[in-house]
């Protein structure tokens, strides 16, 4: 009875008023809601991606063939998403909320669709949203706009643009891309890389050698366009070949390069970062008195570097042979301008040309190493001379330089 007295009363009248106007009111507010997840959930094809689309254009009245751009924002340099959240808001102040059908967070960006096409206005507004991000939150946004599509197509341009967007690796952050200009490399083009040309100018302390060979290396890959990742693992490889360079107990300092690599979010730092280790490793290998040497020992050196496999490689052989000259001249000039005898001078660059072939990985036997540094046949002799040079045998050497491989690969891993 009091059930029945209150549902016919005034009050109850009221009240149901009440309800009506709450649910109109919420619905003001979920509807948008309910509006993105649909467009959302259709483009990342969750569940009956055809049905849910048909519903969507039903629903808001959207026309399959209505034409479209797409714009993915990502952050550049370490920030969390919760940070980005605001982008979304400054998007609606510059690109306008009334030109908006998308504009939600997906993973680590936002994408957004826009019934804007004209690309200069694109340009303009993702650059106040980029000024505005850089102003508020000190840090930087990639961006990549779609060419004019049908709405129907957002899932594949959602799918080109996810990645095309990793390409500002090669343009900086402050640049926008337009996936027309974007000509994805094939990643079975891979820039040339000699190790052995790397190394050689490392050793000899030949710095525009190494810096011609770097420039030609990061041109290449700017050239060929590998996918961001591949092209951060062709930067690891000619790292490598610089580090394995250095004494092995230097190993320890550079190693850690290979994450600094990894973690790099444009290819200039990475080309930056690599030169000035390559200067740094090659400035140690620089003779100090590299720049007062004369022209007859500059030669000479130079013959020393190409005759390291030539076991009759003497003072007495290079001086009659080559360059004939006096032989007790020519070594005392030697030692002048070098401050070491001939003799141990040729030992050392043989011993580091030793150490090289070790730390190569390669599967030469210890007299097959002995051979190509010049001492033929006498690889004991060559085992004992690289033990007291380094401390540990060869066999030693290589255990060492393998662990040490295998620390650098689980680093890039």
């Amino acid at each position: 009875m009091y059930k029945s007295n209150y549902v016919h009363s005034p009050d109850c009248e009221n009240y149901c008023g009440n309800i009506e106007e709450i649910l109109v009111s919420q619905s003001t507010r979920v509807i948008p809601i309910i509006r993105e997840q649909f467009l959302k959930e259709y483009i990342l094809g969750v569940n009956d991606t055809y049905e849910m689309f048909r519903i969507y254009c039903k629903t808001f009245n959207i026309d399959e063939l209505l034409d479209t751009r797409m714009i993915i924002l990502q952050p550049v340099g370490g920030k969390e998403v919760k940070d980005f959240l605001s982008v979304k808001d400054i998007a609606e102040q510059y690109i306008g909320s009334e030109n908006i059908l998308l504009n939600t967070m997906v993973n680590d960006c936002l994408l957004i669709i826009t019934t804007i096409l004209d690309k200069g206005e694109i340009i303009a507004g993702i650059e106040k949203i980029r000024n505005s991000v850089c102003k508020s939150g000190n840090y930087s946004i990639a961006a990549v706009y779609s060419a004019v599509s049908h709405i129907s197509a957002a899932p594949s341009s959602y799918a080109r643009l996810k990645k095309y967007i990793g390409y500002y690796f090669y343009s900086g952050s402050d640049v926008t891309l337009y996936e027309d200009n974007i000509k994805i490399g094939k990643n079975g083009l891979r820039p040339s890389l000699d190790c052995s040309a790397v190394e050689h100018a490392v050793n000899s302390g030949d710095r525009k050698r190494l810096g011609a060979i770097l420039d030609v290396f990061f041109a290449e890959i700017k050239n060929t366009l590998p996918v961001p990742n591949i092209a951060k693992a062709y930067c690891i490889e000619i790292y490598a070949c610089l580090i394995r360079s250095c004494e092995v107990e230097r190993f320890g300092r550079y190693i850690d390069g290979v994450v600094t690599i990894q973690q790099a979010n444009y290819l200039g730092e990475i080309k930056d970062f690599i030169e000035k280790t390559g200067a740094e490793i090659v400035q140690l290998n620089e003779p100090d008195s590299a720049n007062i040497y004369s022209s007859l020992i500059r030669e000479t050196i130079s013959i020393i570097n190409e005759n390291l496999e030539n076991e009759n490689l003497s003072l007495r052989w290079l001086a009659g042979t080559i360059l004939y000259t006096n032989v007790d001249y020519l070594g005392k000039l030697f030692k002048k301008e070098t401050g070491k005898n001939f003799s141990h001078y040729v030992m050392e660059k043989r011993m580091e040309m030793a150490k090289e072939l070790i730390l190569e990985g390669k599967k030469d036997r210890i007299y097959e190493v002995a051979e190509k540094v010049g001492y033929g046949s006498n690889s004991q002799y060559f085992s004992q001379v690289f033990k007291k040079y380094t401390g540990v045998s060869p066999l030693e050497y290589r255990e060492f330089a393998r662990l040490e491989r295998e620390k650098i690969m689980q680093k890039s891993s």
